[in-house]
């Protein structure tokens, strides 16, 4: 056998013997189930976020409530998909292809493809940022793997460059009656210049000591705009949930929940 061939078959072996080692060290891990969706954990993600998940602290509060605002005829948008736990639940409820999420973070794309597969759901997923424009965007890795952010947060944060789409797309193809938003700090400019005119309910987490309060109002100012109003009855100091309203209600500025 040739030189050059023996040297691209050993290449091949040791990739495929790789592979079959990361899959086996993978389906070893413990899986815990919040609010009925199981997830997997271990040393792939910090120590930080692997003991919020075993609390069951983390997404099980915003699980609860989009339970109780999802109907089954509802089409799901969610923007920054994380672990993959809320498309994973949606995906239960209401079918996978009534549910689309996008994440921008292209290390979570494992994370949340296994979420699926222990839950025996396909939701249709993106690896993108999203924003107000398509376009390449600069993300900042946190290590705590669910905090990457286009905000950087901490000094040692890793930049990556990741590919954008614009939510005006995604709206228009997808035509969500649900969007449901978690994008680390980008929701400062997300809506600007939003048009969405199927979505009915927005479940928003603003992250105010990220992005500060002033691009806080203004992203409440936005909604307000696009005509959205506050729902006080399902909204938490963690969660926004606004419901489209009569256009002249829509022009009421949103104030603090």
């Amino acid at each position: 056998m040739p030189t050059r061939s023996r040297s691209w078959s050993r290449r091949t072996l040791k990739k495929v013997s790789g592979w079959l080692v990361y899959q086996y060290r993978v389906a070893r891990r413990s899986t815990i189930a919040i609010e009925g969706i199981r997830i997997r954990i271990g040393r792939h993600m910090s120590r930080r976020v692997e003991r919020t998940l075993s609390k069951g602290d983390y997404k099980g509060e915003e699980l609860r409530l989009i339970g109780a605002l999802l109907s089954p005829t509802d089409t799901v948008l969610e923007i920054g998909a994380g672990l993959g736990l809320v498309s994973a639940y949606c995906a239960k409820r209401v079918g996978s292809s009534r549910v689309f999420a996008c994440e921008a973070d292209p290390d979570l794309e494992p994370c949340i493809r296994d979420t699926y597969r222990l839950n025996g759901v396909e939701p249709n997923l993106e690896m993108c940022a999203v924003g107000p424009r398509a376009g390449r965007i600069t993300l900042y890795r946190d290590q705590h793997l669910v905090s990457t952010s286009v905000v950087r947060r901490r000094v040692g944060a890793r930049p990556v460059e990741v590919p954008g789409k614009s939510l005006n797309y995604l709206v228009e193809k997808v035509r969500p009656t649900l969007l449901v938003v978690d994008a680390e700090g980008a929701e400062g400019e997300l809506f600007d210049g939003a048009r969405l005119p199927t979505v009915t309910t927005v479940v928003l987490e603003l992250h105010e000591r990220v992005i500060g309060p002033a691009a806080t109002d203004r992203v409440r100012a936005k909604l307000s705009d696009l005509g959205f109003a506050v729902d006080r009855g399902f909204s938490s100091p963690e969660q926004l949930v606004l419901r489209r309203v009569a256009p002249a209600e829509s022009r009421k500025p949103l104030s603090g929940v």
